[in-house]
Protein backbone atom coordinates (compact mmCIF):
# COMPACT_ATOMS: atom_id res chain seq x y z
CA UNK A 1 0.00 0.00 0.00
CA UNK A 2 1.35 3.43 -0.96
CA UNK A 3 0.12 6.26 1.24
CA UNK A 4 -0.25 9.71 -0.31
CA UNK A 5 -0.82 12.83 1.78
CA UNK A 6 -2.33 15.99 0.25
CA UNK A 7 -3.56 18.98 2.23
CA UNK A 8 -6.11 21.36 0.77
CA UNK A 9 -8.84 23.91 1.48
CA UNK A 10 -12.09 24.48 -0.42
CA UNK A 11 -10.53 27.04 -2.77
CA UNK A 12 -8.23 24.39 -4.22
CA UNK A 13 -10.77 21.53 -4.27
CA UNK A 14 -10.90 21.27 -8.11
CA UNK A 15 -7.10 21.10 -8.27
CA UNK A 16 -6.97 18.51 -5.49
CA UNK A 17 -9.38 16.36 -7.50
CA UNK A 18 -7.28 16.85 -10.65
CA UNK A 19 -4.08 15.78 -8.89
CA UNK A 20 -5.79 12.69 -7.48
CA UNK A 21 -7.31 11.78 -10.84
CA UNK A 22 -3.93 12.00 -12.58
CA UNK A 23 -2.47 9.64 -9.96
CA UNK A 24 -5.33 7.16 -10.32
CA UNK A 25 -5.34 7.28 -14.11
CA UNK A 26 -1.65 6.40 -14.38
CA UNK A 27 -1.41 3.79 -11.64
CA UNK A 28 -1.30 0.12 -12.65
CA UNK A 29 -2.82 -0.94 -9.30
CA UNK A 30 -4.88 1.97 -7.95
CA UNK A 31 -6.39 -0.34 -5.35
CA UNK A 32 -2.95 -0.22 -3.69
CA UNK A 33 -3.25 3.55 -3.11
CA UNK A 34 -4.37 5.20 0.11
CA UNK A 35 -5.06 8.94 -0.06
CA UNK A 36 -4.94 10.87 3.20
CA UNK A 37 -6.35 14.37 2.84
CA UNK A 38 -5.41 17.12 5.25
CA UNK A 39 -8.76 18.87 5.39
CA UNK A 40 -8.19 22.62 5.65
CA UNK A 41 -11.86 23.46 5.22
CA UNK A 42 -13.37 21.23 2.52
CA UNK A 43 -17.14 21.29 2.16
CA UNK A 44 -19.26 18.18 2.72
CA UNK A 45 -20.21 18.31 -0.96
CA UNK A 46 -16.56 18.28 -2.01
CA UNK A 47 -15.83 15.31 0.26
CA UNK A 48 -18.79 13.39 -1.18
CA UNK A 49 -17.69 14.10 -4.75
CA UNK A 50 -14.14 12.95 -4.01
CA UNK A 51 -15.42 9.69 -2.51
CA UNK A 52 -17.57 9.08 -5.60
CA UNK A 53 -14.69 9.94 -7.94
CA UNK A 54 -12.25 7.38 -6.57
CA UNK A 55 -14.77 4.62 -5.86
CA UNK A 56 -14.40 2.97 -9.31
CA UNK A 57 -10.63 2.70 -8.72
CA UNK A 58 -11.07 0.94 -5.35
CA UNK A 59 -8.51 3.22 -3.73
CA UNK A 60 -8.83 4.32 -0.13
CA UNK A 61 -9.43 7.91 0.93
CA UNK A 62 -9.58 9.34 4.45
CA UNK A 63 -9.70 12.88 5.79
CA UNK A 64 -7.76 14.23 8.74
CA UNK A 65 -8.24 17.48 10.64
CA UNK A 66 -6.34 19.87 12.89
CA UNK A 67 -7.76 22.26 15.45
CA UNK A 68 -7.29 25.91 14.51
CA UNK A 69 -5.16 26.42 17.63
CA UNK A 70 -2.41 24.43 15.91
CA UNK A 71 -1.90 27.29 13.46
CA UNK A 72 -1.45 29.99 16.08
CA UNK A 73 1.45 32.27 15.18
CA UNK A 74 1.69 31.02 11.59
CA UNK A 75 1.23 33.40 8.68
CA UNK A 76 -1.49 32.66 6.16
CA UNK A 77 0.10 34.52 3.22
CA UNK A 78 -1.18 33.47 -0.20
CA UNK A 79 -0.86 29.74 0.41
CA UNK A 80 -3.51 29.24 3.07
CA UNK A 81 -3.14 27.37 6.34
CA UNK A 82 -3.42 23.94 4.74
CA UNK A 83 0.28 24.04 3.77
CA UNK A 84 1.20 23.59 7.44
CA UNK A 85 -0.55 20.21 7.75
CA UNK A 86 2.57 18.35 6.62
CA UNK A 87 4.52 19.73 9.58
CA UNK A 88 2.03 17.84 11.81
CA UNK A 89 2.45 14.48 10.06
CA UNK A 90 3.45 12.82 13.32
CA UNK A 91 0.02 13.70 14.71
CA UNK A 92 -2.26 13.12 11.73
CA UNK A 93 -0.72 9.98 10.21
CA UNK A 94 -1.27 6.44 11.52
CA UNK A 95 1.83 5.37 13.49
CA UNK A 96 2.07 2.13 11.50
CA UNK A 97 2.81 3.94 8.22
CA UNK A 98 6.46 3.59 7.21
CA UNK A 99 6.63 5.73 4.08
CA UNK A 100 4.38 8.46 2.76
CA UNK A 101 4.38 10.63 -0.34
CA UNK A 102 3.44 14.25 0.33
CA UNK A 103 2.35 16.06 -2.81
CA UNK A 104 1.01 19.53 -3.60
CA UNK A 105 -2.34 19.96 -5.32
CA UNK A 106 -0.92 22.15 -8.09
CA UNK A 107 0.69 19.05 -9.58
CA UNK A 108 -0.12 16.39 -12.16
CA UNK A 109 1.34 12.89 -12.02
CA UNK A 110 1.84 11.36 -15.47
CA UNK A 111 3.49 8.09 -14.50
CA UNK A 112 2.82 5.30 -12.02
CA UNK A 113 3.47 6.87 -8.62
CA UNK A 114 4.03 3.46 -7.02
CA UNK A 115 7.36 3.24 -8.90
CA UNK A 116 8.83 6.17 -6.96
CA UNK A 117 10.62 3.85 -4.53
CA UNK A 118 12.45 2.31 -7.51
CA UNK A 119 14.01 5.69 -8.32
CA UNK A 120 15.54 6.19 -4.89
CA UNK A 121 19.36 6.08 -5.04
CA UNK A 122 19.34 4.54 -1.54
CA UNK A 123 16.84 2.97 0.84
CA UNK A 124 18.63 4.67 3.74
CA UNK A 125 16.88 8.03 3.68
CA UNK A 126 14.85 10.40 5.84
CA UNK A 127 13.30 12.59 3.16
CA UNK A 128 13.64 12.33 -0.62
CA UNK A 129 12.74 15.20 -2.92
CA UNK A 130 13.81 17.15 -6.00
CA UNK A 131 16.05 20.16 -5.96
CA UNK A 132 14.34 23.54 -6.47
CA UNK A 133 15.91 24.44 -9.82
CA UNK A 134 14.62 28.02 -10.01
CA UNK A 135 15.46 30.87 -7.69
CA UNK A 136 15.53 29.86 -4.06
CA UNK A 137 16.40 31.50 -0.72
CA UNK A 138 19.18 29.02 0.04
CA UNK A 139 21.70 31.76 0.87
CA UNK A 140 19.51 33.45 3.49
CA UNK A 141 19.03 30.04 5.12
CA UNK A 142 22.76 29.37 5.19
CA UNK A 143 22.53 26.46 2.73
CA UNK A 144 24.76 25.48 -0.17
CA UNK A 145 23.61 25.92 -3.76
CA UNK A 146 21.79 22.81 -4.93
CA UNK A 147 20.93 21.79 -1.36
CA UNK A 148 17.49 23.46 -1.28
CA UNK A 149 14.66 21.10 -2.23
CA UNK A 150 11.17 21.80 -3.51
CA UNK A 151 8.49 20.28 -1.27
CA UNK A 152 5.92 19.90 -4.09
CA UNK A 153 6.70 16.20 -3.79
CA UNK A 154 8.40 14.59 -0.80
CA UNK A 155 8.85 10.92 -0.01
CA UNK A 156 9.17 10.68 3.76
CA UNK A 157 10.47 7.92 6.00
CA UNK A 158 8.05 8.39 8.89
CA UNK A 159 10.04 6.58 11.63
CA UNK A 160 13.03 8.83 10.84
CA UNK A 161 10.79 11.92 10.63
CA UNK A 162 9.52 11.18 14.14
CA UNK A 163 12.91 10.20 15.54
CA UNK A 164 14.45 13.53 14.50
CA UNK A 165 11.33 15.56 15.39
CA UNK A 166 11.48 17.22 11.98
CA UNK A 167 7.97 18.63 11.95
CA UNK A 168 8.21 20.06 15.46
CA UNK A 169 11.61 21.62 14.81
CA UNK A 170 10.44 23.13 11.52
CA UNK A 171 7.42 24.68 13.27
CA UNK A 172 9.67 26.14 15.97
CA UNK A 173 12.00 27.68 13.38
CA UNK A 174 9.06 29.00 11.36
CA UNK A 175 7.55 30.77 14.37
CA UNK A 176 10.91 32.12 15.53
CA UNK A 177 12.24 33.27 12.14
CA UNK A 178 9.29 33.99 9.82
CA UNK A 179 11.40 36.61 8.04
CA UNK A 180 13.71 33.85 6.76
CA UNK A 181 10.88 31.64 5.50
CA UNK A 182 10.01 33.08 2.11
CA UNK A 183 8.15 29.85 1.29
CA UNK A 184 6.93 29.00 4.81
CA UNK A 185 7.01 25.24 5.37
CA UNK A 186 9.43 24.61 2.50
CA UNK A 187 12.03 27.03 3.84
CA UNK A 188 11.63 25.72 7.40
CA UNK A 189 12.05 22.08 6.36
CA UNK A 190 15.11 22.94 4.29
CA UNK A 191 16.70 24.71 7.24
CA UNK A 192 16.03 21.83 9.62
CA UNK A 193 17.33 19.16 7.23
CA UNK A 194 20.30 21.38 6.26
CA UNK A 195 21.06 19.56 3.01
CA UNK A 196 20.67 16.10 4.58
CA UNK A 197 18.04 14.86 2.17
CA UNK A 198 18.07 12.38 -0.71
CA UNK A 199 17.78 13.56 -4.30
CA UNK A 200 15.12 12.11 -6.56
CA UNK A 201 15.48 12.49 -10.35
CA UNK A 202 14.18 15.81 -11.75
CA UNK A 203 11.36 13.96 -13.53
CA UNK A 204 9.60 13.55 -10.17
CA UNK A 205 9.08 17.30 -9.88
CA UNK A 206 9.25 18.83 -13.36
CA UNK A 207 9.57 22.59 -12.91
CA UNK A 208 9.07 25.32 -15.49
CA UNK A 209 12.55 26.89 -14.98
CA UNK A 210 14.00 23.81 -16.75
CA UNK A 211 13.07 25.42 -20.07
CA UNK A 212 15.02 28.59 -19.30
CA UNK A 213 17.98 26.59 -18.02
CA UNK A 214 18.19 24.64 -21.26
CA UNK A 215 17.85 27.83 -23.30
CA UNK A 216 20.57 29.89 -21.66
CA UNK A 217 21.73 28.76 -18.21
CA UNK A 218 23.25 25.30 -18.62
CA UNK A 219 26.73 26.64 -17.87
CA UNK A 220 25.58 27.48 -14.31
CA UNK A 221 24.29 23.98 -13.54
CA UNK A 222 25.81 21.06 -11.66
CA UNK A 223 23.32 18.60 -13.18
CA UNK A 224 23.68 17.12 -16.67
CA UNK A 225 21.71 18.59 -19.58
CA UNK A 226 19.90 15.31 -20.25
CA UNK A 227 18.29 15.47 -16.78
CA UNK A 228 16.63 18.82 -17.53
CA UNK A 229 15.63 17.64 -20.99
CA UNK A 230 14.09 14.45 -19.63
CA UNK A 231 12.06 16.44 -17.06
CA UNK A 232 10.53 18.37 -19.96
CA UNK A 233 10.03 15.54 -22.41
CA UNK A 234 9.18 12.65 -20.08
CA UNK A 235 8.26 13.98 -16.65
CA UNK A 236 6.68 11.74 -14.03
CA UNK A 237 5.19 14.65 -12.11
CA UNK A 238 4.52 18.17 -13.40
CA UNK A 239 4.55 20.98 -10.85
CA UNK A 240 2.70 24.16 -11.89
CA UNK A 241 4.67 26.34 -9.51
CA UNK A 242 5.49 30.02 -9.79
CA UNK A 243 4.03 33.16 -11.25
CA UNK A 244 2.06 32.71 -14.47
CA UNK A 245 2.21 28.91 -14.30
CA UNK A 246 -1.18 27.92 -12.89
CA UNK A 247 -3.16 26.46 -15.82
CA UNK A 248 -6.48 27.57 -14.34
CA UNK A 249 -5.45 31.23 -14.27
CA UNK A 250 -6.28 33.38 -17.28
CA UNK A 251 -3.25 34.03 -19.47
CA UNK A 252 -1.14 31.15 -18.17
CA UNK A 253 1.80 30.44 -20.44
CA UNK A 254 2.90 27.16 -18.90
CA UNK A 255 3.86 24.91 -21.85
CA UNK A 256 2.18 21.89 -20.25
CA UNK A 257 -1.07 23.48 -19.11
CA UNK A 258 -3.05 21.23 -21.50
CA UNK A 259 -2.02 18.20 -19.44
CA UNK A 260 -3.76 19.67 -16.41
CA UNK A 261 -7.04 20.10 -18.32
CA UNK A 262 -6.81 16.57 -19.70
CA UNK A 263 -7.14 15.20 -16.17
CA UNK A 264 -9.47 17.85 -14.84
CA UNK A 265 -11.96 16.87 -17.57
CA UNK A 266 -12.18 13.48 -15.84
CA UNK A 267 -13.16 14.95 -12.46
CA UNK A 268 -16.51 16.20 -11.10
CA UNK A 269 -15.09 19.71 -11.62
CA UNK A 270 -14.66 19.31 -15.37
CA UNK A 271 -16.76 22.38 -16.18
CA UNK A 272 -14.95 24.75 -13.81
CA UNK A 273 -14.14 28.25 -14.97
CA UNK A 274 -10.74 29.79 -15.60
CA UNK A 275 -9.88 32.38 -12.96
CA UNK A 276 -9.33 35.82 -14.46
CA UNK A 277 -6.95 37.34 -11.96
CA UNK A 278 -5.49 39.91 -14.32
CA UNK A 279 -6.69 43.31 -15.39
CA UNK A 280 -7.66 43.66 -19.04
CA UNK A 281 -4.61 45.83 -19.64
CA UNK A 282 -2.23 43.25 -18.23
CA UNK A 283 -3.89 40.44 -20.19
CA UNK A 284 -3.56 42.31 -23.46
CA UNK A 285 0.05 43.22 -22.78
CA UNK A 286 0.97 39.62 -21.96
CA UNK A 287 -0.41 38.41 -25.25
CA UNK A 288 1.08 41.08 -27.51
CA UNK A 289 4.60 40.48 -26.23
CA UNK A 290 5.72 38.38 -29.18
CA UNK A 291 8.86 37.22 -27.44
CA UNK A 292 6.82 35.56 -24.70
CA UNK A 293 4.51 33.92 -27.20
CA UNK A 294 7.44 32.71 -29.27
CA UNK A 295 9.06 31.13 -26.22
CA UNK A 296 5.75 29.59 -25.17
CA UNK A 297 5.27 27.80 -28.50
CA UNK A 298 8.93 26.84 -28.75
CA UNK A 299 8.78 25.28 -25.30
CA UNK A 300 5.58 23.42 -26.14
CA UNK A 301 7.34 21.87 -29.13
CA UNK A 302 10.01 20.52 -26.77
CA UNK A 303 7.28 18.56 -24.96
CA UNK A 304 5.23 17.65 -28.03
CA UNK A 305 5.16 13.90 -27.45
CA UNK A 306 3.79 14.39 -23.93
CA UNK A 307 1.19 16.89 -25.14
CA UNK A 308 0.08 14.59 -27.96
CA UNK A 309 -0.48 11.79 -25.45
CA UNK A 310 -2.85 14.05 -23.50
CA UNK A 311 -5.16 15.27 -26.21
Amino acid sequence: MLHIFISCDENYAPHLATTIMSILDNCQKPEALSFIIGDGGLSSDTISRLHAMIAPYQSQITFTYLHESKFEGLEVKRYGLSIYFRLYLSEVIDPSIQHIVCIDCDTIVVDDITTIMDDLPTQDFTLAAVENIGRSPYKSLGLEKGKYFNCGLMLINMPRWKEYNIGERALYFLRKHPELCLYPEQSALNKILDGQWTQLPLVWNAQRPAYKILEKRMDEQHRAEHEFLESIEKPKMIHYMGKGSKPWEYGSLHPLKDVYFYYRAKTPWASGNIVNNKTLKKSILSYIELQKLYKYHKRRSMSQELLDAHR
